[in-house]
């Protein structure tokens, strides 16, 4: 017959067993600890023993000739190009200039040779640099991009390199640019898009043509395929209306005035908003007029008004051209930066003065124009002037012919 047990000692079994799973979880959690430890320092020489193989070199270990003294780990250089990217030289930079001496080339084995496709392919681990971040890993990545790109190092067959793509903001341009050095037909980049559900690749379909039905069918099917983005939408959309206008004229219209301004790639912003105004009539000019004042990359606004002046019609814009003049549209910046001088250089820069004035020039000579069209115009032209003053602060004159204090924007 069992006993039973007394509350205070039943009590004093589980206040020890919680201390004993207190003590085991606390033994535990130092253990799961030095184990991520130990693992991440394995990754970390794993990925550096890849940046020796891509014969990349760290600034760390070179003579302290070359080190800046006011920047720890970079290279101490006055030059216009980069040389090293986040504390380790390109390859390119250690075949090619003479950072380290012949006693140490030899060490290191420097000139590194160039590797097989395979083993670059195997250094292209997207998925998880996107899922880790590792700047370590990012530097493999990038580094084995350059090094397929310089060496010229091409695949047995044309879209190997779509094996290793993961959909990514940050690498798809290195596929893209890698991918036009294999340059292969429209009907195969749908088969390897097909294969690869790599949406690059679609930047290489070609409008179809008589007697292939299959490639027509696959372009079709992709109006509709799920997860595609307004710009690679209109990659398909543009092909099909070159192949077929009358068939496919108010759907291709339809969808440049609903997706334009959803389109994240700034070039296809460009190439649909002249499609639109080409396409002409105020629902297509109501979008092209949004995005001349409300597009964030100066490039596309720039580009709306070079077609407005080929295609002459400025005079449909002016409202909007006011605006931009007046400096009144929203917050640019410019997609290419050489420098930080010229108009629209600096994030925020919504001046556009020498482009909307030699656009308003070349108006004005239009035949045809409404007077209350050359009075916009005129009125433009004046407000430039005013703006430009104002901006180098040289004082305006009054109705009277005195000069007025200059003012700040």
């Amino acid at each position: 017959m069992l006993k039973m047990i007394p509350p205070v000692l039943g009590l004093i079994c589980c206040l020890t067993g919680v201390c004993l799973d207190s003590i085991a979880a606390e033994e535990r959690q130092p253990e799961s600890a030095v184990k991520t430890s130990v693992d991440q320092k394995s990754k970390q020489q794993e990925y550096e023993a890849m940046l020796y193989e891509l014969g990349a070199f760290p600034v760390r270990r070179l003579r302290s000739v070359y080190q800046d003294p006011r920047n720890p780990g970079h290279v101490n250089s006055r030059g216009p190009y980069r040389i090293e990217f986040n504390g380790w030289l390109y390859p390119d930079v250690v075949r090619r200039n003479g950072y380290l001496n012949e006693s140490e080339k030899e060490r290191y084995g420097i000139p590194k040779a160039a590797l097989p496709f395979e083993r670059y392919l195997s250094f292209l681990d997207i998925e998880t640099y996107e899922q880790t971040k590792d700047p370590l890993l990012e530097i493999v990545i990038q580094f084995t991009f350059d090094e397929l790109y310089d060496r010229n190092v091409k695949s047995e067959h044309p879209g190997d390199l779509l094996k290793a793509y993961y959909p990514s903001e940050k690498w798809d341009f290195y596929f893209l640019r890698q991918l036009k050095k294999e340059p292969f037909s429209g009907p195969v980049a749908a088969r390897l898009y097909q294969r690869y559900r790599a949406r690059v690749v679609l930047r290489f379909l070609t409008p179809p043509e008589s007697g292939q039905d299959e490639y027509l069918e696959s372009l079709k099917r992709l109006l509709t395929e799920p997860g595609l983005n307004a710009s690679y939408r209109h990659v398909v959309f543009s092909l099909l209306y070159q192949w077929d206008q009358e068939q496919y004229r108010a759907e291709y219209r339809k969808f440049l005035i609903q997706s334009t301004e959803q389109a994240p790639e700034w070039q296809d912003r460009s190439r649909m908003n002249r499609a639109l105004l080409e396409f002409g009539g105020e629902d297509c000019f109501a979008v092209v007029r949004r995005s001349l004042v409300n597009d964030p990359i100066y490039e596309v606004r720039t580009g709306i008004l070079d077609d407005l002046q080929k295609l002459k019609l400025t005079h449909h814009f002016l409202d909007e051209i006011q605006l931009l003049v007046l400096e009144k549209g929203k917050q640019c910046r410019c997609a290419y930066v050489f420098g930080n001088e010229g108009p629209g250089k600096n994030d925020g820069e919504t001046e556009l003065s020498r482009t909307l004035r030699n656009l308003l020039l070349a108006a004005r000579q239009q035949q045809g124009l409404s007077e209350a069209a050359e009075q916009k115009i005129q009125n433009s032209l004046q407000s430039l002037h005013t703006m430009k003053l104002k901006r180098i602060g040289r004082p305006l004159r009054t109705t009277s012919g005195e000069r007025a204090p200059a003012q700040e924007l």
